[in-house]
């Protein structure tokens, strides 16, 4: 009797332990009791595209399904940080979250990252968002390895969710037809990036490297005659007043920016948290996506009632497509090589890019086929 009775109590107390072990356990993966007010800077405007359609519904979606655990406080137009300085103020501790980061303006820390503003034969905002949110996300191992991920990201110890990059970059002018191989070559064109440079550079179109936020003064001087630019951007510069003529269905890149945090505040998060700020990217990367194309669709229609003219690709001088196109060609070509030159892993991520673009439903130029 006393034999069964030690045995029930021996019973009892492991049932104990293994409750309390489990209470322990759930306590810390979700630390219900922790709250974190997050500071949030941006070098977007509040009206933004891409914040409205991503960044700004991905922290309302943070903040409802942690039962408000997590709240923000946002710093929009870089009023706390300037654009490029995030990495440091996110290591310094001056805010949290950079929403977003902008690696593409900062090719001497992140040379990998200009590999979405290659150009492409088929794209769009969701095909290039999902391609990128793969990139991110890949485990395919680039060099010494590490993945892309790890390589850009995980070297300056930044922890990045991926967000809505932007839609394609087409050509608009405000009023130069490129009817000949002439006039694409007189055209001079303002370039946001260094891969659009070395697009220029292969059409023997001439460049000039500015802010956006000086462009509409400089078209207005005729001091350049337009820009590689996406459509759905025009309206927060004003510029639908301006251009006249755009060259489309030719896909000159796409912007790609970041949520970003330092690993060691993203590792302050317990599970649960961490688990919902991933499924709010991933569920809202496609929707702010959605909101480029309207906004585009929009932009365009406004544009033709006012005597614009929006022309394939397809539809221009059989002379003129095929530079346009070579030179796609030869920017990825070049693009390789620099960072080849650099110890960096140029033909590796190009091929990466490649396959993945194509397998979300994209298009490359042909000769990029045979990397």
């Amino acid at each position: 009797m006393k034999s069964k009775m030690f045995l029930v109590i021996i019973g009892f107390a492991l049932l104990l332990l293994t409750a309390c072990g489990e209470d322990s356990e759930k306590a810390a993966n979700s630390n219900d009791g922790e709250t974190y007010k997050l500071r949030v800077t941006s070098a977007l405007s509040a009206n933004h595209g891409l914040w409205v359609g991503f960044y700004e519904p991905w922290m309302k979606k943070v903040e409802e399904d942690s039962d408000g655990r997590v709240t923000f406080e946002t710093f929009t137009s870089e009023e706390l940080v300037k654009a490029t300085n995030e990495v440091e103020a996110l290591k310094q501790g001056t805010v949290n979250i950079a929403a977003p980061l902008l690696p593409i303006y900062e090719p001497s820390t992140f040379p990998l990252s200009e590999v979405s503003m290659l150009p492409l034969t088929k794209s769009s905002p969701i095909i290039g968002s999902l391609a990128f949110k793969e990139l991110i996300n890949s485990d395919v191992e680039l060099q010494d390895g590490k993945t892309f991920a790890e390589l850009e990201y995980g070297a300056q110890s930044l922890k990045v969710l991926p967000a809505t990059i932007s839609e394609e970059y087409s050509i608009s002018t405000t009023g130069l037809k490129f009817d000949s191989v002439k006039d694409v070559q007189k055209a001079k064109l303002r370039t946001p990036s260094r891969i659009h440079e070395i697009y220029a550079k292969k059409i023997g179109t001439n460049s000039v490297t500015m802010p956006t936020f000086d462009l509409y003064d400089a078209m207005s001087r005729g001091a350049v005659d337009g820009s590689f630019l996406f459509i759905s951007d025009w309206t927060g510069y004003g510029f639908e007043e301006l251009f006249k003529y755009t060259v489309n269905d030719i896909n000159l890149g796409h912007f790609s920016s970041l949520l970003a945090m330092t690993e060691k505040q993203w590792d302050e998060f317990p599970e649960d948290i961490q688990k919902i700020m991933i499924d709010a990217s991933d569920e809202l990367v496609e929707n702010g996506a959605e909101l480029w194309v309207d906004r585009s669709e929009e932009i365009i229609a406004n544009s033709k009632e006012q005597g614009g003219e929006f022309v394939s690709l397809n539809d221009l001088d059989p002379e003129v497509k095929e530079l346009l196109i070579e030179g796609m060609e030869d920017t990825w070509t070049d693009f390789i090589e620099l960072l080849n030159k650099q110890g960096d892993p140029g033909t590796e991520i190009a091929k990466l890019w490649r396959d993945i673009v194509i397998e979300q439903g994209g298009d490359v130029p042909e000769a990029v086929k045979d990397l």
